[in-house]
């Protein structure tokens, strides 16, 4: 039996809310699971990080538009095909894309939290297009029914240089959160993936320089004890990606 392949990451696993598999008890026995999983969407397919290929019975929850996304599927464990799966999709997909990829040299006007939390949240490449990146945040202490205001008054980006010019080999990504109210009291770090297409990123750097990058390097401002980026304890920290050109 091909085991199903979920995204080896604890804090993107715990973003999707579903991380229990469940047996459920079809009218002929057999055993069928059900999950939420991050997928691309592209060419009208579905692939899970790692490529396994994801057949839906059903198209009503399919996206709309390529990217990256949350989805629930009800599968049975047993009829993997080579890397393909037939699965039901049970639940509307979830967005993960962000399209704020901005170039310059501006820089967010409260800290993040961190980059790479305790080695389980970090940035990586979902394939050769796609990087996710965890924005590790400060917050104001609300209660649950506020969480959904108060994180859209978070603006998350991607930093590109405007000269992609470099020793050829690495290229250097800012990220970084604006919010609407900056000098409100924030005193809590919650989390939340993003998805970014950077295809053109890489093709610019490969036009410029001659060659793909081998190395993207991640960088923020980042300060556990304070969102105020004039704190003392506010650093550049950064987070180097391996790429197999």
């Amino acid at each position: 039996m091909k085991n199903f392949r979920m995204i080896a990451l604890m804090g993107l696993v715990l973003m999707t809310s579903l991380v229990m598999t469940s047996c459920l008890s079809g009218k002929d026995g057999d055993n069928k699971s059900t999950q939420n999983v991050i997928v691309l969407y592209e060419n009208g397919t579905l692939k899970q990080y790692g490529g396994e290929t994801l057949i839906p019975e059903n198209t009503s929850y399919l996206p709309s538009a390529p990217g990256i996304y949350s989805i629930g599927i009800e599968y049975d464990p047993t009829t993997w095909s080579g890397d393909k799966l037939n699965v039901k999709l049970t639940s509307a997909p979830i967005s993960l894309n962000n399209y704020n990829v901005v170039s310059g040299s501006a820089k967010g006007n409260i800290n993040m939290y961190d980059l790479d939390y305790n080695g389980e949240m970090y940035p990586f490449m979902f394939n050769e297009d796609y990087i996710m990146v965890p924005y590790i945040f400060w917050m104001e202490n609300v209660s649950a029914n506020d969480y959904s205001a108060e994180e859209k008054k978070h603006h998350f980006y991607l930093q590109a240089p405007e000269d992609l010019h470099t020793d050829g080999t690495t290229l250097e990504l800012w990220i970084y959160d604006v919010v609407d109210d900056p000098e409100v009291q924030r005193n809590k770090s919650s989390y939340l993936y993003q998805a970014f297409n950077i295809r053109n990123l890489i093709q610019g750097f490969k036009a410029v320089n001659g060659a793909a990058p081998n190395v993207i390097r991640m960088k923020t401002m980042v300060n556990r004890s304070s969102y105020d980026p004039a704190d003392q304890n506010t650093r550049e920290e950064y987070y180097d990606i391996t790429l197999a050109n």
